[in-house]
C-alpha cells in the first residue's frame, strides 16, 4: 500500500492513497512477492449490515433506537432489492428499495410490539443472477409504565394526575402529570418524552405548555393545560414516546357562560427558603387571579378560596379566602418554608350553576438560591462562527480564536440560583473575561487564543510529542512514532484548563428530607478544599501534594508545578478545609453552627478544557489488525487510521474523514466519519475494510486506489 500526501488550496485536505496491486496474490500460477489483493472467484451473495443512529454496526434495535439496514448488491444503481422481516417493522412498507450508484439499498428497521430475535431476508436480481442474504437481529426489551403516586404513595397505573380535580373554569389552567417507572418499579433516571393529547387539544380548544412533548425530570413528566374554548368532559391521553405505555385522565371544563377564574401573575416565581432572604432574595411571592362572568367581564365581591398543591416544609398562604375587588382581582401571598419544593396556588369559587370551579397558578419554586458544589457546570459553546467544540483549530498558532464559556449554577435542590450571582473565571492558556453575573441561573464569557500557550518555566522541555521523542511509548499500536490512540503522559501539550468559581455551599445528603443539615447527617457531605487550576489534570493541587514535595522532578509533578489556587480565606496558604472537615452552607441550622456544621460559605467550582490544535500540521498512521504499521492493504483487510497533531491531540469535533475507492477497489460499510467532540486523550481512530468489487473476476480485475481525506474546521 503506497501512501502519498497532498494539500489542496482553499481547504485543508490530507490525502493518503493505498495502491491495491494484483501482483503475486497467490491466484493461478506465477511467482511470489509482497502480499497484494486477491479477488474471490465465487459469488458472495448479498451483504446485509445493520447500523445504529451513530453509524456503528449493531445487532439490536429498540422502540427508541431503530436501525438502518444497508444491502450491498454489486456496484450498480437501479437494482430492485426486496426485504422481509420475521419481527419488527421495515420501511419502506413495500419492502423494496433501489440501489444507489454504489450498489447499496437502504431500509429502516424499527421495533414493533413483539420482542426477541428475528431475521431480515433480502433478495435481488443482478447481472450475476439472483442473489440473496440474511441477517439475524434482536428487538430489545421495553416495559416502561405510566401512572402517578397518590397521597399514600400508591402507584396508580395508567392514570394521569389531574390538578385541580374539580371542574376547571372556562379559560382556566390545570396541571397534568405522570410518573414513569422502570419494569422493576423504580422511577426512570433517563429523560423520557411524554405526549399529552385530547379531543379539545386536537381541535385547538385547549393548549399545553410545553407544546408537543414534555420531557421527564426525575422520572416525572408534567404539562400545563389551559382551556381555550373547550367545555364539558375532555378525555386526555398521555403516551410515552417510543413505547406503548399510556395513561388516561378526564377534565370537566366549565362552559364559557359560567363564572370563571383565570390566573394572572405570580411575582416572583422563585423564592428562597425561610430565613435565607436578602438582596435579590425574596422569601414571599404574590399570586393574582381574576374572577369574570360568562362574557369575560370582571366580577366584584365574589368569594375565592385558596389552597396549595403542597404544604411541605411549612409553606403558608397569607389568607385562605378573600373577596374579588372592583377589577375582579384577588391576591394572595405565598411564604416559603424550610424545604425546597415547587408549588402552585389553587384558586376556587362557586359558579353560576352551583358547581365549584377552580384554576391553578404557574409554578413557584422555593430554593436556597445559592449554588452548591454538585450543581455547578461549565460548558463550551460557539462564539458565533465557530463550531463551539473542545478543540479550537489553529489556536496553537493563531491569535483571536474564540470559545464561549457558559456556567450554569443551581442550589442544593437543583433550582437555578438567583439572578445576579457572580462567577469568576481563570484560564491556564490564552485569555478569558474575568467574571459574569447570572440571569436565569447561567451566564457566559469568552475565551480567546493568545499567549501563553506553554508552561512558563519549562516551556516545551517536557511536553510529549509524537515525533522525535525519546519518551514516546504507545500501547495502542507497535509503531515507534506517529499518532497514538492512548495518552502519552505528562506533560500534555495544547490543553488549557479553565476554572470557574463562585461563593456557595458544599453538597450533602439530606437523609431525612427536612431540608437542613442535621447532626445525624454530619458525615454525609463532600468536603471542599480551596479551588485551583488543575494543569496536569490529576485532581490534586500539585504544589501541596506530599509526593510531589518529596519527588518534584517526576513527570506528573513537573506538569503541575505551576498550578495556582484561589485563596478564599486570604491566609496565603492552600487550605484543605479538613481541620476539622465540616459541612459549610446556609442549610446548617443556627443551633449546629460551629458544632457539627458551619454557616460559613465556600468556593464552589468547576473546570473544563480547551484543546489548542496545531492545525494544519496533522499526522497520520495506518495499522493492521495486529497493530503493526502498514503501507499496503490486502483483500478484506481491516485497516485502522489514526490522526492527530504534533502533540497527539485529535482533530476538533465535526472534522470529517472521507474514504473513497477507484477502479475495482471498494470500501465495505461506512465511508464517511465525523470526529467526536471529545476531551479524551490520544489520536482519533477510524476503521474500514478494503475489498474488491464483487462484479470483478480474477481475470479482469483492475487495481485501484483508496483515498482518505481529512477536512477540519480551519479548511
Amino acid at each position: 500500500m503506497i501512501i502519498r500526501g497532498d494539500f489542496l488550496p482553499g481547504r485543508l485536505a490530507a490525502l493518503f492513497v493505498f495502491l491495491l496491486a494484483l501482483t503475486a496474490c497467490g491466484g493461478g500460477g506465477g511467482g511470489g512477492g509482497d502480499a497484494g489483493f486477491l479477488p474471490n472467484s465465487g459469488n458472495n451473495g448479498l451483504r446485509l449490515t445493520l447500523f445504529d443512529a451513530n453509524g456503528a454496526p449493531t445487532d439490536t434495535i429498540t422502540t427508541s433506537s431503530p436501525g438502518t439496514l444497508q444491502v450491498k448488491a454489486g456496484s450498480k444503481g437501479g437494482i430492485v432489492v426486496s426485504a422481509t422481516v420475521t419481527i419488527g417493522v421495515l420501511f419502506p412498507a413495500s419492502g423494496t428499495a433501489l440501489t444507489d450508484s454504489n450498489g447499496i439499498a437502504t431500509f429502516q428497521l424499527e421495533a414493533g410490539e413483539v420482542k426477541g430475535a428475528g431475521t431480515v431476508s433480502a433478495a435481488a436480481v443482478t447481472d450475476s443472477g439472483t442473489l440473496s442474504g440474511e441477517l439475524n437481529f434482536q428487538v430489545g426489551q421495553s416495559g416502561l409504565r405510566l401512572g402517578y403516586f397518590d397521597d399514600l404513595g400508591t402507584f396508580i397505573e395508567n392514570q394521569i394526575k389531574v390538578e385541580p380535580e374539580n371542574t376547571l373554569s372556562a379559560g382556566g389552567n390545570a396541571q397534568l402529570s405522570v410518573s414513569i417507572l422502570e419494569p422493576n418499579g423504580d422511577l426512570v433516571t433517563t429523560v423520557e418524552d411524554v405526549r399529552f393529547n385530547s379531543g379539545c387539544i386536537a381541535a385547538g380548544q385547549s393548549v399545553l405548555n410545553p407544546e408537543g412533548t414534555a420531557a421527564s425530570v426525575n422520572g416525572v413528566s408534567s404539562t400545563l393545560y389551559t382551556a381555550a374554548g373547550c367545555s364539558g368532559l375532555d378525555e386526555i391521553t398521555a403516551s410515552l414516546v417510543g413505547a406503548s405505555a399510556q395513561a388516561f385522565g378526564t377534565l370537566n371544563v366549565a362552559a364559557p357562560e359560567t363564572t370563571a377564574i383565570t390566573f394572572e401573575s405570580a411575582e416572583p416565581t422563585l423564592i428562597v427558603l425561610k430565613g435565607t432572604g436578602g438582596e435579590n432574595r425574596d422569601e414571599t411571592a404574590e399570586v393574582v387571579f381574576t374572577v369574570v362572568d360568562g362574557s369575560g367581564l370582571p366580577l366584584q365581591g365574589v368569594p375565592v378560596d385558596f389552597s396549595l398543591t403542597t404544604f411541605v416544609g411549612g409553606l403558608t398562604l397569607s389568607t385562605d379566602s378573600t373577596l374579588s375587588g372592583g377589577d375582579g382581582l384577588v391576591r394572595v401571598t405565598v411564604s416559603a418554608g424550610d424545604v425546597a419544593t415547587v408549588v402552585r396556588v389553587i384558586a376556587s369559587t362557586t359558579g353560576t350553576n352551583g358547581e365549584v370551579i377552580a384554576t391553578v397558578s404557574d409554578l413557584i419554586t422555593v430554593t436556597t438560591g445559592l449554588p452548591d458544589q454538585n450543581s455547578i457546570s461549565l460548558a463550551l459553546g460557539s462564539c458565533g462562527s465557530d463550531d463551539g467544540g473542545f478543540g479550537v483549530d489553529s489556536a496553537l498558532n493563531v491569535d483571536g480564536l474564540c470559545r464561549l464559556l457558559t456556567v450554569r449554577m443551581a442550589d442544593k435542590f437543583n433550582n437555578p440560583v438567583v439572578d445576579g450571582t457572580a462567577a469568576v473565571f481563570t484560564t491556564e492558556y490564552g485569555s478569558i473575561v474575568g467574571s459574569c453575573t447570572t440571569v436565569g441561573g447561567n451566564c457566559s464569557v469568552e475565551w480567546t487564543s493568545q499567549e501563553p500557550r506553554f508552561p512558563t518555566l519549562t516551556h516545551m522541555d517536557f511536553v510529549q510529542t509524537i515525533e522525535a521523542d525519546a519518551d514516546y511509548n504507545c500501547l495502542g499500536h507497535r509503531s515507534a512514532s506517529g499518532p497514538c490512540p492512548d495518552d502519552l503522559g505528562f506533560t500534555r501539550g495544547g490543553r488549557s484548563q479553565i476554572l470557574v468559581h463562585a461563593i456557595g455551599e458544599e453538597s450533602f445528603i439530606d437523609a431525612n428530607g427536612n431540608g437542613i443539615m442535621d447532626q445525624e447527617e454530619s458525615d454525609l457531605f463532600a468536603n471542599l478544599p480551596e479551588a485551583f487550576i488543575d494543569q496536569n489534570e490529576d485532581g490534586v493541587y500539585t504544589p501541596a501534594d506530599p509526593f510531589c514535595l518529596a519527588n518534584p522532578q517526576t513527570p506528573r509533578c513537573i506538569a503541575g508545578q505551576e498550578e495556582i489556587f484561589i485563596d478564599f480565606d486570604d491566609d496565603e496558604l492552600y487550605d484543605f478545609n479538613d481541620d476539622p472537615a465540616v459541612y459549610n452552607g446556609l442549610l446548617c441550622p443556627p443551633k449546629g453552627d460551629g458544632i457539627w456544621c458551619s454557616r460559613s460559605l465556600v468556593n464552589v467550582r468547576d473546570d473544563n478544557i480547551v484543546v489548542l490544535n496545531n492545525d494544519p500540521n496533522w499526522f497520520f498512521l495506518f495499522v493492521d489488525d495486529d497493530g503493526d504499521p502498514i503501507n499496503r492493504a490486502r483483500n478484506g483487510e481491516f485497516v485502522t487510521l489514526y490522526t492527530s497533531d504534533f502533540y497527539n491531540n485529535p482533530p476538533s469535533g465535526g472534522s470529517t474523514i472521507n474514504i473513497s475507492a477507484s477502479e475495482d477497489c471498494e470500501i465495505l460499510g461506512q465511508t464517511d466519519f465525523e470526529a467526536p467532540n471529545t476531551l479524551a486523550y490520544g489520536a482519533w481512530g477510524v476503521s474500514f475494510v478494503s475489498d474488491r468489487n464483487p462484479d470483478a473476476t480474477f481475470e479482469n480485475f483492475v487495481p485501484g486506489t483508496i483515498t482518505v481525506e481529512l477536512t477540519t474546521d480551519a479548511s
